[in-house]
Formats: structure tokens, sequence, C-alpha cells
């Protein structure tokens, strides 16, 4: 059973050290971060309605979303699943071309100035 951790003003900086320092096999996550300090994911979420706490957790979502995309490009990571984390975690799937271009409406207004030729 864990122990209930009450948030403190260090938080958002253990937060992102321990993003930029992390050297374990696999990539950093929230939950690591949680076991790292004797927490929950739970825990962590609750301390995101802090203000710099939220920044930070951002900041590290952004540190995620690199990781992947650097694993992919050197092939520390499978590029299909790296493919499908980007698009399930971070919403960067591919764009439908056809779909996209159905949402164009362009009005045009012709406008003469009476010297026509």
């Amino acid at each position: 059973m864990k122990r209930e951790i009450k948030y403190s003003n260090d938080m958002p900086r253990l937060l992102y050290t321990f993003f930029i320092t992390f050297s374990d096999m696999g990539m950093p996550s929230f939950d690591k971060f949680a076991r790292s300090i004797g927490a929950t994911l739970d825990d962590i979420l609750q301390f995101r309605k802090h203000r710099e706490f939220e920044r930070a957790y951002r900041e590290c979502n952004e540190i995620r979303r690199d990781y992947l995309i650097d694993a992919a490009l050197t092939r520390r990571y499978d590029p299909s699943f790296s493919k499908f984390l980007l698009s399930a975690e971070f919403g960067m799937g591919e764009k439908d071309k056809e779909r996209e271009d159905t949402d164009l409406k362009v009005t045009l207004e012709v406008i003469s100035d009476g010297n026509e030729a």
C-alpha cells in the first residue's frame, strides 16, 4: 500500500529533472516518476491542479513525444509502434487529405471597376 504523498513546491522541479535525466531502459513516463517518489499516477494527475506542476507536466509530455520520435528515427523502437503511440498519445496521426479538402469552403466576390474591355 502506497503512502499518501502531499504536493510540495519542489514537485515541478523533481518531475522535470526525472524526465531529462532518465537513463533506464525504455522511455520516461509519469508512472515511473510516480513510483520513484512513492506516489501513484492518480497522485501525479491531482498535482496538475497546481499551475507550476501543470507547466512541468506539459514540458515532460513534450520530452516523451520527442523521445518517441528520436527512438523511431534511430530504430531503437520499431517505427510502426512509435507511429501508433504518437498517434494515440499525441494526436500525431496522418491526416486524410481527401477529408481535409472537403471541409474547405471558398467564396469569391467579383468586383468590376466599370472599365470592361
